[in-house]
Protein backbone atom coordinates (compact mmCIF):
# COMPACT_ATOMS: atom_id res chain seq x y z
CA UNK A 1 0.00 0.00 0.00
CA UNK A 2 2.93 2.34 0.79
CA UNK A 3 4.27 1.85 -2.78
CA UNK A 4 1.10 2.48 -4.51
CA UNK A 5 0.65 5.73 -2.55
CA UNK A 6 4.00 6.51 -3.52
CA UNK A 7 2.91 6.32 -7.64
CA UNK A 8 -0.50 7.49 -6.78
CA UNK A 9 1.58 10.94 -5.68
CA UNK A 10 3.95 10.74 -8.29
CA UNK A 11 1.64 10.54 -10.87
CA UNK A 12 -1.52 13.04 -9.71
CA UNK A 13 0.44 15.19 -7.09
CA UNK A 14 0.44 15.93 -3.21
CA UNK A 15 -3.72 16.44 -3.79
CA UNK A 16 -4.69 13.02 -4.78
CA UNK A 17 -6.60 10.83 -2.16
CA UNK A 18 -6.89 7.22 -1.84
CA UNK A 19 -10.99 6.21 -3.36
CA UNK A 20 -10.99 2.44 -3.21
CA UNK A 21 -8.10 -0.50 -3.22
CA UNK A 22 -9.11 -4.16 -3.93
CA UNK A 23 -7.28 -7.66 -4.12
CA UNK A 24 -7.06 -8.77 -8.29
CA UNK A 25 -5.38 -11.91 -8.81
CA UNK A 26 -2.75 -11.24 -6.14
CA UNK A 27 -2.23 -7.36 -7.05
CA UNK A 28 -3.27 -4.71 -5.07
CA UNK A 29 -5.38 -2.18 -7.25
CA UNK A 30 -5.98 1.47 -5.70
CA UNK A 31 -7.76 3.95 -7.63
CA UNK A 32 -7.16 7.83 -6.58
CA UNK A 33 -8.70 10.83 -7.40
CA UNK A 34 -7.72 15.10 -7.39
CA UNK A 35 -9.41 17.02 -5.41
CA UNK A 36 -11.84 18.20 -8.55
CA UNK A 37 -12.98 14.80 -9.30
CA UNK A 38 -10.34 14.07 -12.20
CA UNK A 39 -9.57 10.31 -11.66
CA UNK A 40 -6.14 8.73 -12.32
CA UNK A 41 -5.69 5.22 -13.61
CA UNK A 42 -5.88 2.48 -11.16
CA UNK A 43 -2.63 1.56 -9.78
CA UNK A 44 -1.59 -2.17 -8.74
CA UNK A 45 1.43 -3.34 -6.33
CA UNK A 46 3.79 -5.59 -6.51
CA UNK A 47 6.15 -5.24 -9.22
CA UNK A 48 3.92 -6.85 -12.20
CA UNK A 49 1.83 -3.49 -11.16
CA UNK A 50 4.72 -1.77 -12.58
CA UNK A 51 5.32 -3.21 -16.23
CA UNK A 52 1.66 -3.43 -16.66
CA UNK A 53 1.82 0.56 -15.95
CA UNK A 54 4.41 1.48 -18.32
CA UNK A 55 2.84 -0.79 -21.52
CA UNK A 56 -0.52 0.71 -20.98
CA UNK A 57 1.38 4.26 -20.74
CA UNK A 58 3.11 3.30 -24.03
CA UNK A 59 0.33 2.18 -25.96
CA UNK A 60 -1.84 5.54 -25.13
CA UNK A 61 -1.64 8.40 -27.60
CA UNK A 62 0.30 10.78 -26.26
CA UNK A 63 -2.42 13.95 -26.38
CA UNK A 64 -5.18 11.40 -24.65
CA UNK A 65 -7.26 12.42 -21.97
CA UNK A 66 -7.01 10.38 -18.66
CA UNK A 67 -10.37 8.62 -18.09
CA UNK A 68 -12.61 10.65 -15.66
CA UNK A 69 -13.46 8.60 -12.51
CA UNK A 70 -16.65 9.87 -10.87
CA UNK A 71 -15.75 10.87 -7.11
CA UNK A 72 -17.09 8.91 -3.91
CA UNK A 73 -20.08 10.91 -2.95
CA UNK A 74 -19.86 10.14 0.54
CA UNK A 75 -15.99 10.48 0.59
CA UNK A 76 -17.00 14.44 -0.48
CA UNK A 77 -19.45 14.88 1.86
CA UNK A 78 -17.01 13.87 4.79
CA UNK A 79 -14.72 16.08 3.52
CA UNK A 80 -16.77 18.97 3.74
CA UNK A 81 -17.98 18.05 7.01
CA UNK A 82 -14.36 17.91 8.02
CA UNK A 83 -13.96 21.57 6.92
CA UNK A 84 -16.99 22.60 8.74
CA UNK A 85 -15.91 20.58 12.06
CA UNK A 86 -12.89 22.89 11.68
CA UNK A 87 -14.51 25.78 10.76
CA UNK A 88 -16.59 25.09 13.84
CA UNK A 89 -14.02 24.11 16.38
CA UNK A 90 -12.09 27.45 15.24
CA UNK A 91 -14.54 30.20 16.02
CA UNK A 92 -15.18 28.21 19.31
CA UNK A 93 -11.87 28.15 20.41
CA UNK A 94 -11.77 32.16 19.54
CA UNK A 95 -14.99 32.40 21.73
CA UNK A 96 -13.53 30.66 24.83
CA UNK A 97 -10.68 32.76 24.76
CA UNK A 98 -12.82 35.33 24.53
CA UNK A 99 -14.43 34.55 27.50
CA UNK A 100 -11.86 33.26 29.20
CA UNK A 101 -9.77 37.09 28.63
CA UNK A 102 -13.18 38.53 29.62
CA UNK A 103 -13.53 37.00 32.98
CA UNK A 104 -9.93 37.88 33.94
CA UNK A 105 -10.47 41.34 32.84
CA UNK A 106 -14.15 42.05 33.55
CA UNK A 107 -13.84 45.93 33.31
CA UNK A 108 -11.84 46.14 29.85
CA UNK A 109 -14.03 43.71 28.51
CA UNK A 110 -16.77 45.79 29.85
CA UNK A 111 -15.25 48.93 27.90
CA UNK A 112 -14.24 46.83 24.65
CA UNK A 113 -18.12 46.13 24.36
CA UNK A 114 -18.72 50.20 24.62
CA UNK A 115 -16.18 50.89 22.12
CA UNK A 116 -17.69 48.45 19.64
CA UNK A 117 -20.93 49.39 20.23
CA UNK A 118 -19.83 53.29 19.24
CA UNK A 119 -18.50 51.75 15.99
CA UNK A 120 -14.88 51.05 17.21
CA UNK A 121 -13.57 47.74 15.13
CA UNK A 122 -13.08 44.93 17.23
CA UNK A 123 -9.85 44.74 16.97
CA UNK A 124 -9.17 48.66 17.99
CA UNK A 125 -11.20 48.29 20.92
CA UNK A 126 -9.52 44.88 22.00
CA UNK A 127 -6.13 47.12 21.89
CA UNK A 128 -7.69 50.04 23.74
CA UNK A 129 -8.71 47.87 26.65
CA UNK A 130 -5.87 46.18 27.09
CA UNK A 131 -4.19 49.20 28.60
CA UNK A 132 -7.41 48.84 31.30
CA UNK A 133 -5.95 48.19 34.84
CA UNK A 134 -7.83 45.88 36.86
CA UNK A 135 -7.80 47.83 39.99
CA UNK A 136 -9.19 50.83 38.13
CA UNK A 137 -12.87 52.46 38.77
CA UNK A 138 -15.13 52.36 35.57
CA UNK A 139 -14.20 56.80 35.76
CA UNK A 140 -10.63 55.95 35.89
CA UNK A 141 -10.96 53.21 33.42
CA UNK A 142 -13.00 55.01 31.20
CA UNK A 143 -10.53 58.34 31.32
CA UNK A 144 -7.27 56.24 30.48
CA UNK A 145 -8.54 54.83 27.87
CA UNK A 146 -9.88 58.31 26.23
CA UNK A 147 -6.76 59.91 26.58
CA UNK A 148 -5.24 56.58 25.27
CA UNK A 149 -7.44 57.45 22.08
CA UNK A 150 -6.52 60.72 22.08
CA UNK A 151 -3.20 60.70 21.78
CA UNK A 152 -3.00 58.24 19.35
CA UNK A 153 -4.88 60.21 16.72
CA UNK A 154 -1.96 61.68 14.41
CA UNK A 155 -2.16 65.42 13.83
CA UNK A 156 -0.78 67.57 11.14
CA UNK A 157 0.58 71.25 11.45
CA UNK A 158 0.93 72.78 8.11
CA UNK A 159 3.91 75.07 7.50
CA UNK A 160 2.56 75.91 4.13
CA UNK A 161 0.15 78.10 5.44
CA UNK A 162 2.87 79.94 7.03
CA UNK A 163 5.70 79.66 4.12
CA UNK A 164 3.14 80.03 0.81
CA UNK A 165 3.50 77.60 -2.05
CA UNK A 166 0.46 75.30 -3.88
CA UNK A 167 -1.59 74.04 -1.99
CA UNK A 168 -4.64 71.42 -3.45
CA UNK A 169 -7.41 69.51 -2.87
CA UNK A 170 -8.17 66.53 -3.44
CA UNK A 171 -10.79 63.86 -2.58
CA UNK A 172 -13.86 61.84 -3.59
CA UNK A 173 -17.13 63.61 -5.10
CA UNK A 174 -19.19 65.35 -2.44
CA UNK A 175 -17.07 65.55 0.55
CA UNK A 176 -16.79 69.69 0.21
CA UNK A 177 -13.36 70.31 -0.92
CA UNK A 178 -14.39 73.76 -2.25
CA UNK A 179 -15.94 74.59 0.74
CA UNK A 180 -13.02 73.95 2.67
CA UNK A 181 -10.89 75.76 -0.08
CA UNK A 182 -12.75 78.86 1.14
CA UNK A 183 -12.19 77.98 4.19
CA UNK A 184 -9.00 78.03 3.89
CA UNK A 185 -8.73 81.38 2.37
CA UNK A 186 -10.85 83.16 4.74
CA UNK A 187 -7.94 82.06 7.52
CA UNK A 188 -5.50 83.91 5.27
CA UNK A 189 -7.46 86.72 4.76
CA UNK A 190 -8.02 87.29 8.08
CA UNK A 191 -4.11 86.23 8.90
CA UNK A 192 -2.18 88.12 6.26
CA UNK A 193 -4.33 89.86 3.96
CA UNK A 194 -6.56 89.68 1.03
CA UNK A 195 -3.17 89.89 -1.49
CA UNK A 196 -1.42 86.92 0.33
CA UNK A 197 -4.38 84.20 -1.36
CA UNK A 198 -4.91 83.06 -4.55
CA UNK A 199 -7.42 80.65 -5.73
CA UNK A 200 -7.17 78.21 -8.66
CA UNK A 201 -9.41 75.66 -9.83
CA UNK A 202 -9.20 72.38 -12.30
CA UNK A 203 -12.52 71.24 -11.92
CA UNK A 204 -14.38 72.70 -14.96
CA UNK A 205 -16.62 69.89 -15.35
CA UNK A 206 -18.94 69.81 -12.56
CA UNK A 207 -21.89 72.31 -12.57
CA UNK A 208 -21.45 75.28 -10.98
CA UNK A 209 -18.07 74.90 -9.39
CA UNK A 210 -16.10 77.13 -10.83
CA UNK A 211 -19.10 80.17 -10.19
CA UNK A 212 -18.80 79.19 -6.59
CA UNK A 213 -15.82 80.21 -6.24
CA UNK A 214 -15.70 83.44 -8.39
CA UNK A 215 -18.95 84.43 -5.68
CA UNK A 216 -16.38 83.85 -2.46
CA UNK A 217 -13.55 85.40 -4.60
CA UNK A 218 -15.54 88.74 -5.31
CA UNK A 219 -17.34 88.76 -1.52
CA UNK A 220 -13.20 88.22 -0.23
CA UNK A 221 -11.67 90.66 -2.75
CA UNK A 222 -9.54 87.97 -3.61
CA UNK A 223 -8.88 86.86 -7.27
CA UNK A 224 -9.84 83.50 -8.64
CA UNK A 225 -8.35 81.30 -12.16
CA UNK A 226 -9.70 78.74 -14.09
CA UNK A 227 -6.88 76.36 -15.16
CA UNK A 228 -7.36 73.52 -17.71
CA UNK A 229 -4.23 71.39 -17.13
CA UNK A 230 -0.95 71.40 -14.59
CA UNK A 231 0.94 72.89 -17.03
CA UNK A 232 -1.07 76.32 -16.65
CA UNK A 233 -0.56 76.01 -13.03
CA UNK A 234 3.37 75.21 -13.00
CA UNK A 235 3.21 78.76 -15.11
CA UNK A 236 1.83 80.39 -12.53
CA UNK A 237 3.58 79.28 -9.31
CA UNK A 238 6.88 80.26 -11.02
CA UNK A 239 4.97 84.05 -11.54
CA UNK A 240 3.85 84.48 -7.45
CA UNK A 241 5.97 86.24 -4.95
CA UNK A 242 7.29 83.73 -1.89
CA UNK A 243 5.00 83.52 0.49
CA UNK A 244 2.34 84.12 -1.13
CA UNK A 245 -0.69 81.09 -1.22
CA UNK A 246 -2.12 79.46 -4.23
CA UNK A 247 -5.23 77.23 -3.44
CA UNK A 248 -6.19 74.73 -5.68
CA UNK A 249 -9.38 73.32 -6.56
CA UNK A 250 -9.54 69.70 -8.10
CA UNK A 251 -12.08 67.60 -9.61
CA UNK A 252 -13.77 65.08 -7.46
CA UNK A 253 -12.56 61.47 -8.71
CA UNK A 254 -14.11 57.95 -7.68
CA UNK A 255 -11.11 55.62 -6.36
CA UNK A 256 -11.01 53.37 -9.48
CA UNK A 257 -10.57 56.68 -11.66
CA UNK A 258 -7.70 57.85 -9.50
CA UNK A 259 -4.39 59.55 -11.81
CA UNK A 260 -2.12 57.39 -11.87
CA UNK A 261 0.47 60.71 -11.28
CA UNK A 262 0.21 63.32 -8.95
CA UNK A 263 -0.84 66.52 -9.67
CA UNK A 264 2.63 68.39 -8.64
CA UNK A 265 4.67 65.45 -10.15
CA UNK A 266 6.74 67.74 -12.76
CA UNK A 267 7.14 70.83 -10.26
CA UNK A 268 10.58 71.96 -10.20
CA UNK A 269 12.04 71.36 -6.37
CA UNK A 270 12.31 74.77 -5.24
CA UNK A 271 8.39 75.45 -5.65
CA UNK A 272 6.50 74.35 -2.03
CA UNK A 273 3.66 72.31 -3.31
CA UNK A 274 1.39 69.95 -1.13
CA UNK A 275 -1.84 68.26 -1.76
CA UNK A 276 -4.78 67.70 1.07
CA UNK A 277 -6.90 64.91 1.04
CA UNK A 278 -10.94 65.61 1.32
CA UNK A 279 -12.83 62.89 3.20
CA UNK A 280 -15.99 62.93 4.87
CA UNK A 281 -17.01 61.40 8.44
CA UNK A 282 -20.00 59.99 7.10
CA UNK A 283 -18.18 57.84 4.56
CA UNK A 284 -18.52 53.98 5.92
CA UNK A 285 -15.38 52.48 7.16
CA UNK A 286 -14.93 49.56 3.96
CA UNK A 287 -15.08 52.84 1.40
CA UNK A 288 -13.10 55.30 2.97
CA UNK A 289 -10.28 52.46 3.02
CA UNK A 290 -10.63 52.26 -0.67
CA UNK A 291 -10.29 56.00 -0.85
CA UNK A 292 -6.98 55.62 1.05
CA UNK A 293 -5.33 53.43 -0.99
CA UNK A 294 -6.94 55.34 -4.40
CA UNK A 295 -5.20 58.54 -3.47
CA UNK A 296 -2.58 57.22 -2.57
CA UNK A 297 -1.57 58.24 -5.99
CA UNK A 298 -1.81 61.59 -5.39
CA UNK A 299 0.94 61.74 -2.35
CA UNK A 300 -1.16 63.73 0.30
CA UNK A 301 0.36 65.16 3.19
CA UNK A 302 -2.33 65.70 5.83
CA UNK A 303 -6.13 64.80 6.12
CA UNK A 304 -9.00 67.69 6.45
CA UNK A 305 -12.11 65.49 7.79
CA UNK A 306 -15.26 67.29 7.12
CA UNK A 307 -19.62 66.61 8.31
CA UNK A 308 -18.60 65.88 11.76
CA UNK A 309 -22.10 67.15 12.58
CA UNK A 310 -23.61 64.21 10.07
CA UNK A 311 -21.82 61.71 11.13
CA UNK A 312 -24.13 59.04 13.25
CA UNK A 313 -20.73 57.22 14.95
CA UNK A 314 -17.07 58.45 14.38
CA UNK A 315 -15.83 54.99 15.91
CA UNK A 316 -15.89 53.97 12.39
CA UNK A 317 -13.75 56.50 10.79
CA UNK A 318 -11.29 56.78 13.26
CA UNK A 319 -11.10 53.02 13.67
CA UNK A 320 -9.59 53.18 9.31
CA UNK A 321 -7.25 57.15 10.27
CA UNK A 322 -5.70 55.22 13.04
CA UNK A 323 -4.73 52.70 11.05
CA UNK A 324 -2.73 54.89 8.83
CA UNK A 325 0.30 57.67 8.18
CA UNK A 326 -1.78 60.58 7.64
CA UNK A 327 -2.21 63.37 10.06
CA UNK A 328 -5.36 65.25 10.55
CA UNK A 329 -4.84 69.15 9.78
CA UNK A 330 -8.62 70.44 9.99
CA UNK A 331 -12.08 69.46 10.71
CA UNK A 332 -15.24 70.88 9.97
CA UNK A 333 -18.39 70.49 11.88
CA UNK A 334 -21.58 72.64 10.17
CA UNK A 335 -21.89 74.87 7.57
CA UNK A 336 -21.00 78.03 8.49
CA UNK A 337 -17.56 78.83 6.75
CA UNK A 338 -15.68 80.26 9.58
CA UNK A 339 -16.92 79.13 13.14
CA UNK A 340 -17.39 75.58 11.78
CA UNK A 341 -13.85 74.79 10.39
CA UNK A 342 -11.12 74.14 13.13
CA UNK A 343 -7.95 72.81 13.82
CA UNK A 344 -7.68 69.36 15.14
CA UNK A 345 -8.73 68.92 18.81
CA UNK A 346 -7.76 65.71 19.56
CA UNK A 347 -9.48 66.19 22.98
CA UNK A 348 -12.66 67.42 21.45
CA UNK A 349 -12.80 64.69 18.58
CA UNK A 350 -11.96 62.19 21.18
CA UNK A 351 -15.39 62.66 23.43
CA UNK A 352 -17.48 63.03 19.98
CA UNK A 353 -16.44 59.21 19.05
CA UNK A 354 -16.73 57.94 22.26
CA UNK A 355 -20.32 59.76 22.58
CA UNK A 356 -19.42 61.16 26.11
CA UNK A 357 -22.41 62.91 28.19
CA UNK A 358 -23.64 66.47 26.73
CA UNK A 359 -21.52 68.26 29.31
CA UNK A 360 -18.33 66.64 28.33
CA UNK A 361 -18.73 67.56 24.86
CA UNK A 362 -19.64 70.86 25.82
CA UNK A 363 -16.42 71.53 27.91
CA UNK A 364 -14.18 70.03 25.00
CA UNK A 365 -15.90 72.59 22.90
CA UNK A 366 -15.05 75.69 25.52
CA UNK A 367 -11.60 74.27 25.45
CA UNK A 368 -11.75 74.27 21.69
CA UNK A 369 -12.61 77.47 21.21
CA UNK A 370 -10.23 79.29 23.78
CA UNK A 371 -7.42 76.75 22.20
CA UNK A 372 -8.43 78.73 19.20
CA UNK A 373 -8.60 82.04 20.59
CA UNK A 374 -4.92 81.60 21.66
CA UNK A 375 -3.39 80.97 18.73
CA UNK A 376 -5.05 83.83 16.92
CA UNK A 377 -3.61 85.73 19.61
CA UNK A 378 -0.06 84.09 19.29
CA UNK A 379 0.07 84.56 15.39
CA UNK A 380 2.69 86.78 13.84
CA UNK A 381 1.85 89.83 12.35
CA UNK A 382 1.32 90.27 8.37
CA UNK A 383 4.47 89.69 6.67
CA UNK A 384 2.42 92.26 4.14
CA UNK A 385 0.52 95.26 4.56
CA UNK A 386 -3.32 94.68 4.89
CA UNK A 387 -5.69 95.67 2.98
CA UNK A 388 -9.18 96.15 3.59
CA UNK A 389 -11.57 93.76 1.85
CA UNK A 390 -11.95 95.56 -1.62
CA UNK A 391 -15.78 94.47 -2.90
CA UNK A 392 -15.88 94.51 -6.35
CA UNK A 393 -16.84 97.60 -8.78
CA UNK A 394 -20.56 98.45 -7.87
CA UNK A 395 -21.59 95.68 -5.70
CA UNK A 396 -21.93 96.48 -1.76
CA UNK A 397 -19.42 95.47 1.10
CA UNK A 398 -20.30 91.44 2.13
CA UNK A 399 -20.03 89.53 5.36
CA UNK A 400 -17.77 86.79 4.74
CA UNK A 401 -19.42 85.36 7.94
CA UNK A 402 -22.62 85.01 6.70
CA UNK A 403 -21.34 83.33 2.99
CA UNK A 404 -22.73 79.86 2.83
CA UNK A 405 -21.42 76.95 0.65
CA UNK A 406 -23.37 76.30 -2.65
CA UNK A 407 -24.80 73.25 -2.42
CA UNK A 408 -23.69 69.99 -4.56
CA UNK A 409 -24.88 70.40 -7.87
CA UNK A 410 -26.17 74.41 -7.87
CA UNK A 411 -25.54 76.99 -8.84
CA UNK A 412 -24.04 80.24 -7.28
CA UNK A 413 -26.39 83.11 -7.15
CA UNK A 414 -24.62 86.35 -6.57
Amino acid sequence: MRDAMRQVREQQGEDAVILSSRRVDGWLEVVAALEDGESSEPVREPEAAKPAREARTADRAPNSAAPAWPADPELTAMRQELRDLRSLMTRQYAESDEARWAARHPLAAECKVRLIDRGFSESLARSLAGSILDDSSPEQAWERLRARLSGAIATHRPAILDEGGLLAMVGPTGVGKTTTLARIALRQIRRMGPDSVTLVTLDSQRIGATRQLQAFAQMAGISVRVLQNARELRDLARRVDDGHLILVDTAGQAPRAVEEESLFAHLPPDIRAESWLVVSATTQGSTLRRVLEAFRKADPSALVLTKLDEAEQLGEVLSVLLDQHLGLGFVSDGQRIAEDFHRVDTGYLTRLALDDDAEGARAGGNARETWAAERLAEMEPPRRSRSPLRPAQGTEPATLELIQPVGKGRYATH
